[in-house]
């Protein structure tokens, strides 16, 4: 009877032993493989665009029937206005038809913005050599259309 109970405490002991060895080595198994870190997961999940429909190139628009000239070039916007008035603007394309701008540098008379305001625009319709877009800016909301310079 003694021996029966020495064996039923060693062989319990040795399955509570190995039952906590095992969940152990699960729960590290576990933690490494099924759970990314934060950095892995938000690299795994960024899309970067590097470019959107607009190609570096001309387009023109018309603002108050004058004739704005826009250039898109090297990840940058400007408009060139008359009076040697412009505007510059870092290009970020969220989508290949949705991008941000983020202005840099300005010389325009009665202009509200400042250095570091943000429009974002997006192509809604292309025609021949003419893009759509609507845009927000400062809660407000527009469309427009470029006419590209060949």
């Amino acid at each position: 009877m003694k021996f029966k109970c020495h064996l039923i405490f060693i062989v319990s002991f040795l399955l509570i032993s190995l039952n906590s060895q095992l969940s152990f080595c699960q729960n590290i198994s576990y933690n490494d493989i099924e759970k990314p870190s934060t950095r892995s997961y938000s690299i795994n999940n960024r899309v970067i665009v590097e470019s959107g429909v607009l190609e570096d190139g001309k387009y023109t628009y018309k603002c108050k029937e004058k004739k704005v000239l826009v250039e898109i070039k090297d990840g940058y916007y400007y408009e060139y206005h008359p009076n040697k008035e412009y505007i510059k603007a870092k290009i970020q394309w969220l989508t290949s038809y949705k991008y941000q701008l983020t202005i840099v540098d300005l010389q325009k008379k009665r202009f509200s913005s400042k250095i570091g305001s943000k429009l974002t625009s997006t192509i809604i319709k292309i025609k021949d050599d003419e893009y759509f877009y609507s845009f927000i800016f400062k809660n407000k909301t527009g469309k427009g259309s470029f006419k590209k310079v060949h």
